[in-house]
């Protein structure tokens, strides 16, 4: 009768050494090269932004136009004050004023040397009478010339104020224009530089899609070899040696051939990898 042996045996395939070997030559060649590292590009400006960077200089040429409006409007409002009035005051006015006064005086002492003649011829001169006609007459003149000259100062003014606004008015019309020519001008050249920048941020969106694509691509192409590497890989976990317990009545043989299956499900043929050479079974004696 024969005597029960527990054994503990490690078996390999023949083929699989070989495919290991292989497989880990390939992994340490596919180390030593270069891989391809891709780089991360971005588009610069698109030619319709640069245009617009161009015509955004354009933009101080419509200054003058604006500083001469506020400046011509600064001159018209100028003309609403005292001095600005005076400018328009007529230069022979005092003549006029002096020439007016003069005549009255005149015509004062022609009157008073009438008055006294009339006195003297019905010798009434030098009575109490008479000299109150003349201090009344001397007030009347007093206040007349007063009016006289008050109307011509008031007509010079009403004068002078009517150019003043009319100038003013004038100025600040023109002004405005100036000023509005140039802030039109900025706002049109300000959209058109818009519109460039949005049209060109577009296309440059655009480009910066396909630089991505482009990106994407290279970095799938750079980790391909490395994904096939590691499926492999994992194709290879069960070909590592099998290490078995048993126990066995004298000298038995144990055919296990856990991957044979497996392997000619992928469409290998298991009896040519044998080439590739193997380490067999190992037999380790156990206890009894």
């Amino acid at each position: 009768m024969a005597t029960p042996t527990s054994t503990v045996q490690q078996y390999e395939q023949p083929w699989a050494g070989g495919m290991r070997r292989g497989y880990l030559e390939s992994l340490f060649n596919l180390s030593k090269q270069p891989m391809p590292i891709p780089v991360q590009q971005y588009a610069g400006l698109d030619p319709m932004e640069m245009q617009a960077r161009q015509m955004a200089g354009g933009l101080g040429g419509f200054a003058p136009y604006i500083q001469q409006g506020g400046q011509m409007m600064q001159q018209g409002a100028d003309y609403f004050t005292p001095a600005g009035i005076q400018q328009f005051y007529n230069p022979y006015e005092q003549d006029v004023v002096q020439q007016t006064m003069q005549d009255m005086q005149e015509q004062n002492q022609q009157q008073s040397m009438a008055n006294r003649g009339r006195a003297v011829s019905q010798g009434a001169f030098g009575g109490s009478r008479g000299r109150l006609m003349e201090q009344e007459r001397e007030r009347s003149f007093g206040r007349g010339m007063m009016e006289e000259v008050g109307g011509i100062r008031s007509q010079g003014f009403g004068q002078a104020m009517q150019g003043a606004q009319a100038a003013g008015q004038g100025l600040g019309t023109m002004g405005q224009a100036f000023a509005g020519l140039g802030m039109r001008g900025q706002q049109g050249l300000m959209n058109q530089i818009n519109a460039f920048n949005q049209m060109g941020g577009v296309g440059r969106n655009i480009q910066n899609q396909m630089y991505g694509a482009q990106f994407d691509a290279a970095q799938r192409m750079a980790d391909e070899p490395w994904k096939r590497m590691q499926a492999w890989g994992s194709m290879m976990q069960p070909m590592m040696p099998q290490t078995y317990a048993e126990t066995s009545f004298g000298q038995q043989q144990n055919d296990m051939d856990p991957l044979r299956g497996l392997l000619s499900l992928l469409g290998i043929d298991v009896d040519s990898l044998s080439a590739f050479g193997g380490t067999g079974s190992t037999t380790t004696p156990g206890s009894t």
